[in-house]
């Protein structure tokens, strides 16, 4: 590495400290730090500095700058003594003026220039005799001042004489001419709340739906923050004020979901009638008087009586925030609870569960014939707990199960619940136990009978259930109405009760008693009742012992780990690693060299909307080993090319070196994502973004799979490697258990401090990743193999990689370096595993 020349470096460090940040709040997008500096100098010196491998920057090097920074800068900054070769990559059909200091340097139009052609043009040298900040801008017409646009999409400034940067952008890019980017679908919502789903084709596949089943529970366990279940702490439950009518009792009940959290809610019992009863759980949804709702609309009151009356023990819980349910308000919660997998929607789903274990505490209580059923909210509660909870022997989702609506309050969706999945799936997973939709045609049901409900009967269909599951429409507005209710009754008695007569379950008169009456807490919360932050604490901690009981100290727990963490891992990420018949791969250009062809590819899934560009570099003399590496830079593939010489930097020569085939991919929003002219921007403007659509950083960790698998697809590649370089290095580390036949990895630790949660927010966000073991587990997952971390400091944690490889017996096979490793070494690392 050349010397780091240290006028430029300060006044680099100057700027950044001088001039404020553009506040952006793009949580977990790396682009949120170095991104936006609201700095004509910070500007200047990061493109700069992207351009260089490694961050190299002395006075032999070449500044590049692109259109952004060209039209935000004022000054070519502390200019060193010497002469400069300057460079325009411009419009061929345009004339333009480069105006430094008091020079100016014009470029004419070429001739017979086609329309949209760029191409380098070397506008002549500029001598400076001494250091000073010159006057920098690029015209399009310098006397009118119209500053070049569209039309410069490169500048260059270079001390080396002979510099030609058109070898340089043949190695370093696959658009070499062009000022467009790739066209990615991921840049804009792949998924939202109102978007139409179609339902998964399974035939008669049962084997094909009950794996996607399995996969659909942890799925939602992950989702929810259950994923290992939370320990179930005593209940603690306390029944009081009973209320006594001529055929059913009304009592009020609090108990801990967790310790110091309370659900709450009242309890309706048959009464003079013999025992063990069912029951049905019965959540809210969003009315604004909660479980005491009772309106011709909604009657929940009404619903619980006449399931007493019927022969039912029924408990109406609250929603958090509504009603008794005090301690926290109902919508809450943001990136810092979500990244340890803690929501509203797992809060409530956890009550959800502890509700049943309240349900199955009670002597009167059948636990075998529990059924569930609630509207709108209440039916996401409904359908969430049914789908993963077999103790549910019958469910009622009302107006909520649809195709092309998911449910709009934040306890509706927990983040990544409905990544690659979606409610009517969902609903799905109740088969073959009894399941009834009710929808109506004044809202997001009013297609049930023509889409959800076929939808879901084909699932039946695959057990010979097809009788366990109905639907019926009522002509109303969303609601739970008596015809609802009604519809419901007579179902739940056909399957529950045993009485297939639908008469007999007409709604019945009832008498709501008044609020005062069925509130559970007129005064204080009890003394040990959490506040919000002592719940996340609790749950942090909880989570962290957890993790504990797996720590890899013997092989036994190196196997409980690995069964746990890879599941939840896998999910909070939700990646995979392609087929190769699931690849697309689009050849754009090829250069061939002495020593190496490049091949340029835009790589992606098909049907998944990504476009990676990326370039294979192929020696002229592979070796007998066959193999390869997948190379990734925070900054994109350019950085392994030496902007001087256009030849390939360290890292990359000594893996050609060695015959190896090298594939440098831009991942999601890195490198060519970006055109010369404008900066990717991911619009994440939806509603409830994360339950539907990944972070970047499981974006950056899928593309980093999809590039190995591309590597791997090739006939003469039978070894890969893979490497990571910057934060990169962390990106690689989280998608490296998932990458079959993985001979060595490589990944710089970029001096994460892997114990707070600060840096996970601002680097490697993903909602669940610390509940899932974060790096921990990831590197855990890797042994027996060979895996180099470097640069790891003294704040990148390797407790659990060093305890892995011990009880994986292949303790050598791990190195960790606190320091960076020079490019040879990883070389060598990546070479050396076979």
């Amino acid at each position: 590495m050349k010397r780091f020349d240290f006028q430029f470096a300060l006044l680099f460090v100057l700027a950044i400290m001088v001039l404020p940040f553009r506040a952006t709040c793009r949580v977990g997008s790396k682009r949120s730090v170095a991104h936006h500096f609201n700095s004509r100098f910070a500007i200047l010196f990061v493109l700069g500095l992207m351009a260089l491998p490694y961050g190299a920057y002395s006075e032999g090097d070449v500044i590049l700058l692109d259109n952004q920074s060209l039209n935000a800068v004022a000054n070519l900054p502390q200019a060193q003594a010497g002469d400069y070769a300057i460079w325009a990559w411009s419009k061929d059909a345009v004339s333009i003026d480069i105006l430094i200091g008091d020079k100016i340097f014009h470029i004419p139009p070429k001739d017979k220039a086609q329309e949209g052609a760029y191409s380098w043009k070397n506008a002549g040298t500029i001598s400076i005799e001494k250091p000073q900040n010159l006057f920098l801008r690029v015209y399009s017409n310098l006397n009118g001042r119209v500053l070049a646009q569209k039309t410069v999409g490169w500048l260059a400034v270079s001390k080396t004489a002979d510099w030609n940067p058109e070898r340089y952008f043949d190695c370093a890019k696959i658009f070499p001419k062009s000022d467009g980017a790739v066209n990615d679908r991921r840049l804009k919502p792949v998924r939202r709340i109102e978007d139409f789903y179609p339902f998964p084709d399974y035939g008669q596949n049962r084997e094909k739906w009950l794996e996607r089943k399995q996969s659909l529970n942890d799925h939602i366990f992950v989702s929810m923050g259950a994923f290992p279940q939370p320990q179930k702490t005593p209940l603690n439950a306390n029944i009081f004020g009973r209320i006594e009518r001529d055929d059913y009792t009304v009592e009020k009940v609090y108990f801990e979901s967790f310790p110091g959290f309370y659900a709450t809610g009242n309890l309706y019992r048959p009464k003079g009638k013999p025992g063990p009863f069912p029951a049905v759980l019965c959540p809210h949804g969003h009315w604004e008087q909660g479980r005491l709702v009772n309106t011709d609309n909604n009657s929940i009151p009404g619903r619980c009586i006449n399931f007493a009356k019927q022969g039912y023990v029924c408990f109406a819980i609250d929603m958090v925030g509504y009603v008794d349910s005090k301690q926290i308000e109902h919508r809450w919660g943001g990136p810092a609870e979500w990244l340890w997998g803690l929501s509203a929607h797992g809060l409530q789903f956890w009550n959800s569960v502890r509700a049943v274990d309240f349900l199955e505490s009670l002597p009167d209580v059948d636990r075998e014939r529990i059924a569930c059923t609630g509207a709108s909210g209440g039916g996401t509660q409904t359908y969430t707990l049914m789908a993963v909870d077999r103790r549910i022997k019958a469910a009622a989702p009302v107006n909520m199960l649809s195709a092309h609506y998911q449910g709009g309050c934040i306890c509706e969706n927990a983040p990544n619940l409905r990544v690659a999945a979606n409610n009517v799936e969902y609903g799905a997973m109740m088969a073959p136990r009894p399941l009834m939709m009710v929808s109506c045609t004044g809202d997001w049901t009013n297609e049930t009978l023509r889409v959800e409900y076929p939808a879901i009967r084909s699932i039946y269909a695959l057990f010979g259930a097809e009788d366990k599951v109905r639907t019926i429409q009522i002509d109303a507005d969303h609601n739970y109405n008596r015809l609802s209710r009604e519809a419901v009754y007579a179902a739940f008695g056909d399957w529950v009760l045993g009485e297939k007569d639908a008469s007999k379950f007409k709604e019945q008169d009832f008498t709501v008693e008044k609020d005062d009456d069925l509130r559970v807490f007129s005064g204080d919360l009890p003394s040990n009742a959490k506040n919000l932050q002592q719940l996340v604490d609790y749950f942090k901690e909880q989570s962290e012992n957890q993790l504990q009981e797996v720590f890899p100290d013997n092989e036994f727990k190196l196997q409980a780990m690995r069964r746990r963490f890879h599941t939840s891992l896998q999910h909070v990420l939700s990646i995979s690693f392609p087929s190769r018949s699931d690849l697309s791969i689009e050849r754009v250009g090829y250069v061939k060299q002495s020593a190496f062809d490049v091949e340029k590819i835009i790589l992606g899934r098909k049907g998944a909307g990504d476009q990676i560009p990326g370039e294979l570099f192929i020696p002229k003399q592979p070796s007998e080993s066959a193999q390869g590496t997948v190379l990734v830079h925070e900054k994109g593939k350019s950085a392994f090319i030496d902007p001087q010489t256009g030849a390939p930097g360290t890292l990359l020569q000594s893996l050609l070196d060695s015959g190896q085939e090298v594939f440098l991919p831009d991942v999601f929003m890195t490198g060519e994502y970006d055109s010369p002219f404008q900066k990717a921007v991911r619009d994440e403007n939806v509603s409830m973004f994360l339950t539907y659509n990944q972070t970047e950083t499981a974006l950056w960790a899928q593309d980093i799979l999809t590039s190995l698998a591309y590597l791997d697809s090739r006939f003469e590649v039978e070894k890969i490697h893979l490497a990571g370089v910057g934060d990169a290095g962390l990106w690689c580390l989280l998608a490296a258990p998932f990458a079959p036949q993985l001979q060595s990895v490589a990944v710089d630790a970029a001096k994460f401090i892997s114990g707070e949660d600060e840096p996970f927010l601002q680097r490697l966000f993903v909602p669940g990743l610390r509940r899932a073991g974060d790096v921990r587990a990831a590197q855990a997952l890797l042994a027996p193999i060979p895996l180099l971390i470097y640069n790891t400091g003294d704040v990148f944690s390797m407790e659990w990689a060093k305890q892995s490889y011990r009880a994986a017996l292949s303790p050598d096979s791990l190195l960790v370096m606190k320091e960076s490793a020079a490019p040879e070494k990883i070389a060598s690392w990546l070479n050396e595993a076979k």
